[in-house]
């Protein structure tokens, strides 16, 4: 008896901030999900991924959420924004709302917030659910715009790439 066992898959995560240029470098404050502009250099990267057959998890950390400075559902729609804006190339978006100095502790505390492995665990595991295929962890790239991010990278063992170097390289 032949055992089949789910199709092994590269999988990409990619920090939002890598995708979307940022208030820093517009030059001015971002206002809302209409004024999101992408790095095109980015979205091609992208495209090329899900070409070669790969799978793209999109990731960020709001912590404007958990201070109350952005409602939730303002920060998912601006995440879905920049989705259809680059074509639709992420197979699930994960975001962290926590922030340590949240007035309460459903705020202030939390397993996801970039350095710990929350995003890159859930957004892994969002895709898998639905596409029933594995995703290997040295088939797996993690495109880092922060720190944070790419030090949760590298405590799961991931290779890492920092945003300017992926959209150039």
């Amino acid at each position: 008896m032949t055992v089949l066992s789910a199709p092994q898959v590269p999988m990409l995560f990619v920090e939002l901030a890598a995708v979307r240029r940022t208030a820093e470098d517009l030059g001015r404050p971002l206002r809302g999900p209409l004024d999101i502009e992408l790095h095109l250099d980015a979205v091609e990267r992208m495209r090329l991924w899900k070409a070669a057959g790969g799978r793209i998890v999109g990731l960020t950390h709001v912590p404007e959420v958990a201070r109350g400075e952005l409602a939730e559902d303002m920060a998912t729609r601006a995440m879905w924004a920049l989705h259809e804006r680059a074509g639709n190339p992420f197979d699930t978006l994960v975001h962290c709302p926590h922030d340590p100095d949240a007035p309460t502790p459903d705020l202030s505390r939390c397993w996801c917030r970039p350095p710990k492995p929350g995003l890159l665990i859930a957004g892994q595991e969002q895709v898998a659910l639905r596409q029933r295929e594995r995703y290997p962890i040295w088939m797996a790239l993690v495109v880092a715009a922060s720190a944070p991010v790419r030090q949760a990278a590298e405590d799961l063992g991931i290779d890492v790439v920092d945003a300017p170097e992926w959209r150039w390289g």
